[in-house]
């Protein structure tokens, strides 16, 4: 019996994966957003399985609590965490948590009074239904976002809005399922459910921060082996929400997008570029998967439900699921259009009408409040007409706002870049093309291009440059760019340029982590700088936590014997990150010049900045030879440590490459690897 059971759970698997693989193909060919279109298949799969008995294998699939936040959801919020960017996260954050904490239990409010008014739903199971009815689920949406290229406070926002209301969404409804189980209904047990809330959602947080920084401990052990990688960053995903719920009773949904900011942060900060695609490109798949078993059997268990004949026979049900989808849109309208115009009074994060317009058409409904639904017992009262309501305004929300959310962002314009991003855009195309052209008239002095060839590729090549420094001539006129717009620019291309610099080095081996994370924080608050108008920009010196720490634990030990081998590591570190500066600012005028030396901008904006960078690179020049002068053993162990790094990634490399092409086993190269690693220490 067990290997029959195994077998059919097989085959039902293998049967989702080759639907949503035939449906991926099929959809990308008539244009239509791949989750909702997946709904739409299930859909019409659930119907046809109930009406034709060679597709009753369909019936099989079922969604359920456990396969919903046990199985589905933590891939989810692990892969939108570990790739969400951070610094945006917490530049709105304070928007982000408005919407996900207080705008739930307002939702959640609103959604409970007008239900028990005007539905057989009684006070506490309209708002218990409301509590999960609340959290949105805008994977779909999100995935138009990126489709469309969307501004990135946009997705930040409905993104981190999801993640985070989420988790208050479970909270929220086990607390009040707990008060109706309880019957305790005065304010005691309201103060007792505030407790409880910011007990869980802030421990999920601390839960899930901690267990990820442990477990990177482990990722920096297996950096050469990416299968090992992907497995640990899956127990990390699955650990972070077993323990959280399991073990602490706290939030699990929080404890797994701490942890997936924290390895999200390490994995852009301290794994090598090419371990950093794998893993992007392994969570990628993942949510894949993810997604696309969750919105097939979202359709399926519809059909299944005969959702549609059940509203079309019930005149009353009918009735009650149009009253629950008004007062779900009026409940997120209020949230959206009150709440976010205080946050705007209040806060520097000023987020739009049309943000607000996208964030509230945008407030779809999905994975989690099925989850809750389906978790509520059998001998609840009402609890079909909850699932039966909760599923339906998913389909809706899925389907209506879902399927035009792409026709708003576009006549909103929000599919079109800033005015700079468009700037840029145009100075990277004529880039591109004087590239090209430089590169031809190289390869024409070369004998073995016939003349003929290379003269007309060239002559293509220059019309193809005139067009395109023609293209930025009429766009800086056509959009009457100040001047400090083009500073702005150019300053902003400075930044990039030297963090692909300090990225570079890091991948070459050159960089320390610690250095690295002092350089990451500089380059962070200089664009944030230069995106405020601050030009040039003018920072204080901050340090890194692992400096910050040093310093104070120096502070601590002074006048004792480790006093002086802290304050070596400590001078070391400082002169690596000076050494780099002073490299890192060689570069960037180099490369900016050759980037944009012929793209009509005026020469002050680009002679300002190149000064600027020139001035400090001699500022520190001349801090590095107080460094050699004064501590010349310690420049000597620096300049040692970082060849033998950039050696023993070079050697690595090789090894890695002798791997791919079968010379070496891999054994032969974890062995050879161990022997020069122990032999650099």
């Amino acid at each position: 019996m067990s290997y029959d059971l195994l077998l059919n759970i097989e085959i039902d698997i293998l049967v989702l994966l080759l639907i949503a693989c035939l449906s991926a193909i099929a959809l990308k060919q008539l244009k239509f957003p791949y989750t909702i279109g997946l709904v739409i298949i299930g859909l019409i799969l659930g119907t046809l399985a109930n009406q034709i008995p060679a597709l009753e294998v369909i019936n099989t699939f079922k969604l359920s609590e456990e396969l919903i936040l046990f199985i589905f959801v933590p891939p989810l919020i692990f892969e939108s965490a570990l790739n969400m960017d951070s610094r945006l996260l917490v530049r709105n954050l304070a928007p982000v948590l408005v919407l996900a904490v207080p705008g739930l239990l307002i939702s959640t409010a609103i959604v409970g009074t007008i239900l028990a008014w005007l539905t057989p739903l009684s006070w506490w199971q309209a708002l218990l239904f409301g509590s999960l009815i609340s959290a949105t689920d805008p994977v779909a949406v999100i995935a138009l976002f990126k489709e469309l290229g969307a501004p990135k406070q946009l997705t930040i926002l409905v993104e981190g809005e999801s993640l985070f209301n989420d988790a208050t969404a479970i909270v929220a409804f086990n607390i009040i399922l707990g008060v109706i189980a309880t019957g305790e209904m005065g304010s005691n047990a309201i103060k007792q459910g505030m407790i409880a809330f910011f007990i869980s959602f802030f421990g999920g947080i601390i839960i899930g921060a901690v267990f990820g920084y442990v477990m990177s401990w482990l990722l920096r052990l297996t950096q050469e082996n990416s299968l090992v990688l992907f497995t640990i960053t899956t127990v990390i995903a699955y650990g972070a929400f077993i323990i959280a719920e399991k073990i602490f009773a706290v939030s699990p949904v929080m404890a797994v997008v701490s942890a997936g900011l924290v390895i999200g942060w390490y994995k852009s900060n301290r794994l090598d570029k090419e371990v950093r695609e794998y893993v992007g490109e392994f969570w990628e798949y993942a949510a894949f998967l993810a997604n696309s078993f969750i919105f097939l059997l979202v359709g399926i268990t519809a059909g299944n439900f005969r959702f549609f004949k059940q509203l079309l026979e019930t005149q009353s049900l009918l009735t009650i699921f149009g009253i629950a989808i008004v007062t779900v849109l009026i409940a997120r309208a209020i949230v959206i259009f009150t709440l976010v115009p205080i946050i705007n009074h209040i806060t520097k994060s000023q987020i739009p009408l049309n943000y607000q317009l996208v964030s509230y058409w945008g407030g779809l409904r999905g994975a989690v409040c099925l989850a809750l639904a389906l978790s509520i017992d059998a001998e609840f009262p009402n609890r079909d007409l909850i699932v039966i309501l909760t599923l339906g305004i998913a389909l809706f929300t899925l389907l209506v706002p879902g399927t035009t959310m792409g026709k708003l962002i576009k006549t909103l314009e929000l599919n079109r870049p800033s005015t700079l991003d468009r700037l840029t855009q145009t100075l990277a195309t004529f880039s591109a093309k004087q590239a090209a052209f430089d590169e031809i008239k190289k390869l024409q002095a070369e004998a073995y291009f016939l003349p003929e060839v290379s003269d007309r590729l060239l002559q293509k090549c220059q019309q193809e440059l005139d067009i395109a420094n023609r293209a930025l001539s009429n766009f800086k006129q056509e959009h009457d760019l100040s001047t400090t717009e083009l500073e702005q620019l150019v300053w902003l291309k400075a930044v990039e340029i030297e963090q692909q610099v300090y990225r570079e080095l890091q991948d070459r081996g050159f960089i320390s982590n610690t250095v690295l994370a002092q350089l990451t924080l500089m380059l962070n608050l200089k664009s944030d700088a230069v995106q405020a108008g601050k030009i040039p920009p003018q920072l204080t010196i901050v340090k890194p936590l692992e400096i910050r720490l040093g310093n104070a634990l120096l502070k601590l030990l002074n006048n004792t014997p480790w006093a002086e081998y802290l304050q070596n590591n400590l001078i070391e570190t400082e002169y690596e990150y000076l050494t780099f500066i002073v490299y890192g600012y060689e570069q960037v005028p180099l490369r900016l010049n050759n980037l944009i030396q012929d793209s009509s901008i005026p020469q002050d904006s680009i002679s300002q900045c190149v000064a600027h960078y020139e001035e400090i690179k001699q500022l520190k020049l001349q801090e590095v030879k107080v460094i050699n002068k004064k501590y010349p053993q310690i420049a000597i162990l620096s300049q040692s440590q970082v060849l033998e790094r950039v050696c023993l990634v070079r050697q690595s490399e090789t090894l890695n490459k002798l791997v791919k092409q079968a010379a070496i086993s891999q054994s032969t190269s974890s062995k050879i690897i161990q022997m020069m690693e122990i032999g650099s220490q």
